[in-house]
């Protein structure tokens, strides 16, 4: 245990390692385990009622951990990287962005760009199904937050975007902050490139929307119209922030929740046949509406499940502030706690067959008794994921306008394997061939 915990202070330890370790702790220690390393104590926590403590405390006895602030040298002080009071001053600004009603009319769009995807697909056609649904989601976040077009920009923010995921373990490793000091080192060079490639894209818009000066109702009009108590307008830094964590944060995670969902769906056909009666039954030969969302249930069904085994947030870890009691434990400040959706949502001491693909569990009643803490892919508390609602409505309609159309085969025997970054992503492209199901219909 010792070796391994030396290794992933390490990036020679790598973050590929950190679940399987997460895991084997829980299930040979227990759901509560702690240990020291150089930098402090640590402590796992995979035990339902005592993550759901953590993820409720107060904000000033509970932080982001050092992993999260590591993330700011990308994105500022934006919602995913600030702390108190300055979040909820975000929050509290941003969240009309995201009410109900707003993302009802942001349906269209995330219809129109998924129908557009349809269209160019053809039977026969092998597929990055990653990299379709990468391309889907940023044009679908770009859209419907910032009222823009970023198709001239995608390929440039796909890679600048994966050579941040690609340098954050090595930010993160004992060393990390050792990097930012070394301009020459190739690292720290790569993301240097890729902030620049995405601060281009992200102050372009701004600086078009200073321009223009009209207010398009989303969520960049709302941060160039706030204004401080004095009147001041929010700074263009900060308003980066936001844009640039609200950007990369909408597709990203989104886009990795359905390339997953599809391979698990290529693999399982009782859960594709399932979701294609549904289909048939509330579609019939037209694509959805947003009205459609709430009986599209075995769709959603297929998206929470897919949350539970791929969860795209897949460790979460706080830093305590000052003295605090988790349970039976009194932990000291400076104390890191970590939690892990990846591992609690395969926790057998919770789940009936928690390995298998299963999405039929969360209708028949099978789910209702879960304790809070069990199931956690949009984090919880007062820093739950602002776009949850967002992204619920997004997977399942893009998941329901394309497998109305089309059935996507695996074309390699093995599935992807994960690949722990920031986020879970496919350790390799999901290579898949489409196969015409229903032909296009108008309406």
């Amino acid at each position: 245990m010792l070796a391994a915990l030396r290794n992933l202070a390490t990036v020679g330890g790598s973050l590929a390692r950190v679940p399987g370790f997460l895991e084997a702790v829980s299930r040979r220690y227990g759901p509560v385990a702690s240990w020291r390393m150089p930098r402090g104590r640590f402590w796992f926590v995979d035990d339902p009622p005592l993550i759901d403590a953590l993820l409720t405390a107060n904000g000033s006895d509970v932080v982001k951990s050092r992993g999260t602030r590591r993330m700011a040298r990308l994105l500022g002080q934006g919602l995913l990287t600030s702390e108190e009071p300055l979040h909820l001053r975000q929050r509290r600004l941003v969240q009309p962005a995201f009410h109900r009603e707003r993302v009802a009319g942001y349906a269209t769009t995330m219809i129109a760009v998924a129908r557009q995807a349809a269209d160019g697909l053809a039977d026969g056609q092998a597929i990055d199904a990653g990299a379709l649904m990468n391309r889907i989601a940023l044009r679908i976040a770009a859209a419907t937050l910032f009222s823009a077009e970023v198709d001239d920009a995608a390929d440039a923010i796909g890679r600048a975007l994966t050579d941040v995921l690609a340098a954050f373990p090595a930010s993160i490793a004992a060393y990390g902050e050792l990097l930012d000091h070394l301009p020459w080192h190739p690292a720290t060079r790569r993301f240097a490139a890729a902030r620049a490639a995405l601060d281009a894209v992200v102050y372009r818009l701004i600086e078009e929307r200073r321009r223009d000066r009209a207010d398009r109702g989303d969520l960049l009009s709302i941060l160039l119209g706030a204004r401080d108590e004095d009147g001041t307008p929010m700074p263009d830094e900060q308003v980066r922030d936001e844009a640039l964590t609200l950007l990369l944060a909408g597709h990203e995670t989104t886009a990795n929740a359905l390339a997953w969902a599809w391979d698990f769906l290529g693999r399982h056909p009782e859960a594709e046949a399932a979701l294609h009666r549904e289909l048939d039954a509330v579609l019939g030969e037209r694509d959805p509406f947003a009205a459609d969302v709430p009986s599209l249930r075995v769709a959603r069904d297929v998206v929470a499940e897919t949350l539970r085994l791929r969860p795209p947030a897949w460790i979460l870890g706080r830093r305590i502030a000052r003295g605090f009691r988790l349970g039976p434990w009194e932990l000291a400040p400076g104390t890191v706690v970590l939690i892990s959706p990846l591992v609690t949502h395969r926790n057998p001491r919770c789940w009936r067959e928690p390995d298998a693909f299963r999405p039929e569990r969360w209708s028949n009643g099978e789910t209702a008794a879960l304790p809070r803490g069990a199931y956690f892919p949009f984090g919880g508390g007062s820093r739950i994921c602002i776009g949850e609602g967002f992204a619920w409505t997004e997977a399942v309609l893009v998941l329901a306008l394309l497998a109305r159309r089309f059935r996507l085969r695996p074309l390699d025997t093995a599935p992807p394997p994960p690949e722990p970054l920031v986020t879970l992503r496919p350790g390799r492209g999901v290579r898949m061939r489409v196969e015409t199901r229903r032909a296009v219909t108008r309406v």
